[in-house]
C-alpha cells in the first residue's frame, strides 16, 4: 500500500512539472479591465492568483467550522473524561468485591453509578456490593432490577437464585433456576443447580427430565448418567409405592435394575418388590448378582427373607450360597458369622470373624467377637477385653457422600449435609496419613451445588 502511495506522489509530481513547462513555453497574456482599472499579466500569474484565493478561502471556512464546534468539543472532552473515571472506579470496585473490602467496593459502586450511564454494569457491582456488605435486601433489589434488561436477566437470575440459596429459600432459589434453565438451557452450573435442587426437593420426574436435557446437550458423563438415572427410578418406584400404585412402583424399578443391575439400592428395591409379588426365586437371582459387584448387610437381610427360611440352620445354608459368590470380603464374613452366631454354630462364627480380623479388626468384629465370647463361653474378661478393643479398632464401611464426605446410617439418594444427589458410597473412610499436616474434617457446604456427576472413587460401592 506505501508503494502505490508513493508511486501516485511522483505521478502527481510529474504531471505539475510538464504542466509546468507548458505554461512556460506558452506564457499567453490576460487582460483585465474594471471600473477604469487594467490588469495585464500572464496566465501564470492568474493561475498562482487562483490557487492562493482558493486556499486562503479553505483556511477561512476551516478556522469558522473549528470555532463552531469548539463549545461541542469541550464537552465531548469532559463526557470522555467522566466515563474513564467511570469505568476506572468500576475496575476498582470489581477488584474490591474480589478482595473482600465492602466498604470499598460500596465507594466504588456509587461513584461508578454516578458517573457512568450504563446501569447494567453498575447494577451488577452494587449487588455483589451489597452482597459484600450483608446488605440481602439491597442485593436482592439490584439483582431483580437487572432482570428487567435482556443483557443482564441470566446475571440477575444467577444472583437471585444464589441469594434464595443462601437464605435457605429453597422454593424460591428453584423457580429462579427454572427460569435461568428457560433462558439457557446449554449452560452446566444452570443445568447442575436444577438437577440437584429438583432431587432434593422429591420432584424426580423433572428432574429425570432436567437430567436427560444435560444428556443430551452432552454437558453430563454418560456413564454417570445411568447411574443417576436409575437411582432417579428407585426413588420414583418408592413414591409410587407410597401413593398406592403397586404396578408403577415395579416397572419403574424394573426399569431402574434395567440400567444399573449391579447398584445396591437399585438391587434391594427390586428384589423387596418381586418378594412382595410372590416372586422369592427372581429375587435371589437380583440379589446374587448385586452381591457379585459388591455385599451388604442389607443385601444378606433381603436373600434370607426371599429365601423364606426361618429355621437358624437352614438360614445358615441359604446364606452361605449368597456369601460364597464372594467368599474373602469382610461383608461376607461377618454376614455369614452373625448368623453363624443365631444358630449356636461357635466354632463356624469364630472361623469367620478371625479371617475377618486379620490384618486389623473393625468394630463390628470387635463387637460380634464379645457375643461370641459371651454366648459360647460366658467369659466376661475376654467380652470386656473384646469391648475395649472396639474402642480403637478400625472403622467400619459406612455409606458416605463422595462429595462431603459425611456418614449416613442408611442409604438415601440426596446426601443430608450438602445435598448432593447420587453420591452415597458403601466404603471404609479414608485413613489418616500423619505427618500430613492438620486434616480439616468440617463438612464442605455449597451453596449451588458445584457438580451434577461426583467422582466415583474406584474402590467404593456406590448407590
Amino acid at each position: 500500500m506505501t508503494l502505490v502511495r508513493t508511486l501516485a506522489w511522483f505521478a502527481l509530481a510529474i504531471a505539475i512539472m510538464i504542466g509546468a513547462v507548458w505554461l512556460a513555453e506558452r506564457p499567453g497574456l490576460v487582460t483585465i479591465e474594471w471600473h477604469g482599472w487594467r490588469l495585464d499579466t500572464s496566465v501564470g500569474v492568474v493561475l498562482v492568483a487562483f490557487v492562493l484565493v482558493g486556499a486562503l478561502v479553505t483556511g477561512l471556512y476551516a478556522t469558522w467550522r473549528w470555532i463552531s464546534a469548539m463549545p461541542g468539543l469541550v464537552f465531548e472532552s469532559w463526557g470522555e473524561g467522566k466515563r474513564r473515571r467511570g469505568y476506572r472506579a468500576l475496575t476498582q470496585g470489581m477488584v474490591a468485591v474480589a478482595a473482600g473490602d465492602s466498604a470499598e467496593a460500596q465507594k466504588m459502586a456509587r461513584l461508578a453509578e454516578k458517573l457512568l450511564d450504563e446501569p447494567p454494569l453498575t447494577m451488577l457491582l452494587s449487588a455483589q456490593a451489597a452482597q459484600l456488605a450483608g446488605d440481602k435486601e439491597a442485593a436482592r433489589r439490584h439483582f431483580a432490577a437487572m432482570l428487567e434488561d435482556p443483557r443482564m436477566s441470566f446475571l440477575g437470575l444467577r444472583g437471585l437464585l444464589t441469594q434464595s440459596l443462601r437464605d435457605g429459600d429453597s422454593t424460591r432459589a428453584l423457580a429462579y433456576a427454572e427460569r435461568a434453565f428457560a433462558l439457557r438451557p446449554d449452560t452446566p452450573w444452570v443445568v447442575r443447580s436444577l438437577f440437584d435442587m429438583q432431587a432434593h426437593a422429591g420432584r424426580w420426574r423433572e428432574a429425570q427430565e432436567t437430567l436427560r436435557a444435560g444428556l443430551k446437550r452432552r454437558l453430563v458423563d454418560p456413564e454417570r448418567g445411568r447411574i443417576l438415572e436409575a437411582v432417579l427410578l428407585v426413588e420414583r418406584s418408592r413414591a409410587a409405592e407410597r401413593s398406592g400404585s403397586d404396578m408403577d412402583a415395579l416397572d419403574n424399578a424394573r426399569a431402574a435394575i434395567g440400567l444399573a443391575p449391579e447398584r445396591l439400592a437399585v438391587a434391594y428395591r427390586y428384589g423387596e418388590l418381586l418378594i412382595k409379588r410372590g416372586e422369592p426365586k427372581k429375587a435371589l437371582k437380583v440379589v446374587e448378582k448385586a452381591w457379585m459387584a459388591g455385599p451388604h448387610p442389607d443385601l444378606a437381610q433381603l436373600y434370607i427373607a426371599a429365601s423364606g427360611e426361618k429355621d437358624p440352620l437352614k438360614r445358615v445354608q441359604a446364606l452361605s450360597r449368597l456369601t460364597n459368590l464372594v467368599p474373602d470380603d469382610i461383608d461376607s464374613r461377618i454376614a455369614i458369622a452373625r448368623e453363624c452366631l443365631e444358630a449356636n454354630l461357635w466354632g463356624e462364627a469364630r472361623r469367620h470373624l478371625t479371617a475377618a480380623a486379620s490384618p486389623r479388626p473393625t468394630v463390628r468384629i470387635c463387637r460380634l467377637m464379645a457375643d461370641l465370647e459371651e454366648t459360647e463361653h460366658g467369659d466376661g474378661e475376654k467380652v470386656r477385653q473384646w469391648l475395649a478393643k472396639a474402642a480403637e479398632a478400625a472403622p467400619d464401611r459406612q455409606w458416605r457422600c463422595a462429595t462431603c464426605g459425611t456418614a449416613h446410617d442408611r442409604w438415601r439418594s440426596v446426601c443430608e449435609s450438602c445435598g448432593a444427589f447420587g453420591t452415597l458410597q458403601w466404603t471404609a473412610p479414608e485413613p489418616i496419613v500423619t505427618g500430613a499436616g492438620p486434616v480439616d474434617e468440617t463438612p464442605r457446604v455449597i451453596d449451588v451445588p458445584a457438580e451434577i456427576l461426583p467422582p466415583e472413587r474406584p474402590s467404593a460401592r456406590g448407590a
